[in-house]
C-alpha cells in the first residue's frame, strides 16, 4: 500500500508538470510513459498499479488535448521603418504577432520538458523517500514525452510591449531577429493558459484543478492547498525570414512549483497521503526549426 501511495503522488506531480503543453499527447506516448515505471512487488500488485497508471495517463491525454490560440482576426499595424534596430518596442511586438499569425499553418513546433528537481516533505518519511525513488522515472517519462503541434505557441494576439522586460530586433543577413525577455509570472491553482506576461508570449500550465477531472480514481484537496507556479527566465528568440515566417525560434522558461497542505486520497482504495511541503522545477522549451 505504501508503494501505491508513492505512485499516486508521483503520477500526480508528473501530470501537473505534463499539463503544460500546447498539443495533446497521443495514446502511444502515454502508454509508453506508463511502461517506463518499474514497480517492485508481487505480480498481482504490480499489474494493479500499472493498470491505475494506465488509466490516469489515458484519461489525462483525452481530457487535456489542446490547440494553439487563434489570432486570425487581430488588427496589426506593421512598422514603416525598414531597419528593425530603429523600431519601437510596440512595433517589434506588432511585427512578431504578424509573423506568428502568418506562421500558424506553415510551421511545426516541438515541446520539450525536463524535470530537474522534485522533493516531497523535504525528502523525509516514507512518502518523501519513495517519491525521491520515483523521480528518475518521472524524469525519463518527461524527457520521452516530446510533443509536436502546428503553429506558434502562446496567446500572442494579446501580447503587448508592456509584457516584456526587454525587447530588441535586428537584421541578421536576410532574416529579422526578435528577442524578448518577458516579465516573470506567478499563478495559483486557477489560471488561464494564455493570460499574463508569460501566457501571452509562451503559454502557461493553466488551471491545475482540471487535473482532478482526469484522475477519477483520486480525490485531491486543491482548494485547501497552497500551490504556486512561478515562471522564471521566460524568453522568446525567433528568426523571421523575408516572407514573414518564423523559420527558427525558441520559447523557454523554468517552472518552479511549490505545494503545501495538499491531501490526495484514492477513491477505490483506503489509502491517502498528505503533502506537507513539496517543490519541483521543470525546464520548459518549445522550438521551431530546431530552435534558435
Amino acid at each position: 500500500m505504501k508503494k501505491i501511495t508513492a505512485i499516486i503522488m508521483a503520477v500526480f506531480m508528473l501530470l501537473t508538470f505534463a499539463s503544460c503543453k500546447d498539443g495533446g499527447t497521443t495514446d502511444e506516448t502515454t502508454t509508453a510513459a506508463a511502461e517506463d515505471y518499474t514497480i517492485v512487488g508481487n505480480d498481482e500488485t504490480t499489474d494493479s498499479i500499472k493498470e491505475e497508471i494506465s488509466e490516469v495517463t489515458d484519461s489525462f491525454s483525452s481530457a487535456h488535448a489542446e490547440t494553439t490560440t487563434s489570432a486570425e482576426t487581430t488588427s496589426i499595424t506593421l512598422p514603416a521603418e525598414a531597419d528593425p534596430a530603429k523600431w519601437t518596442d510596440e512595433e517589434i511586438v506588432a511585427f512578431y504577432k504578424a509573423a506568428a499569425i502568418k506562421s500558424k499553418t506553415k510551421v511545426k513546433s516541438t515541446e520539450y520538458k525536463n524535470l530537474t528537481e522534485m522533493v516531497v516533505n523535504d525528502g523525509d518519511g516514507v512518502l518523501g523517500t519513495l517519491v525521491e525513488w520515483a523521480t528518475p522515472f518521472l524524469v525519463s517519462a518527461l524527457e520521452d514525452s516530446q510533443v509536436e503541434f502546428d503553429g506558434i505557441t502562446g496567446g500572442y494576439e494579446d501580447l503587448d510591449a508592456s509584457d516584456a522586460a526587454n525587447i530588441k530586433a535586428y537584421k541578421s543577413g536576410e532574416y529579422t531577429v526578435i528577442e524578448m525577455t518577458m516579465k516573470e509570472q506567478t499563478d495559483g491553482i486557477h489560471a488561464d493558459r494564455y493570460s499574463g506576461t508569460v501566457g501571452h508570449a509562451i503559454s502557461v500550465v493553466g488551471d491545475i484543478s482540471s487535473v482532478e477531472e482526469a484522475l477519477p480514481m483520486f480525490k485531491i484537496g486543491f482548494e485547501q492547498a497552497d500551490i504556486k507556479l512561478r515562471y522564471s527566465e521566460p524568453k522568446v528568440r525567433v528568426k523571421i525570414n523575408k516572407d514573414g515566417i518564423i523559420e527558427k525560434g525558441t520559447w523557454s522558461y523554468r517552472i518552479n512549483v511549490t505545494v503545501a497542505n495538499l491531501r490526495v486520497d484514492a477513491v477505490r482504495l483506503p489509502i491517502g497521503a498528505t503533502v506537507d511541503t513539496a517543490h519541483g522545477t521543470v525546464d520548459y522549451i518549445i522550438t521551431v526549426g530546431g530552435g534558435f
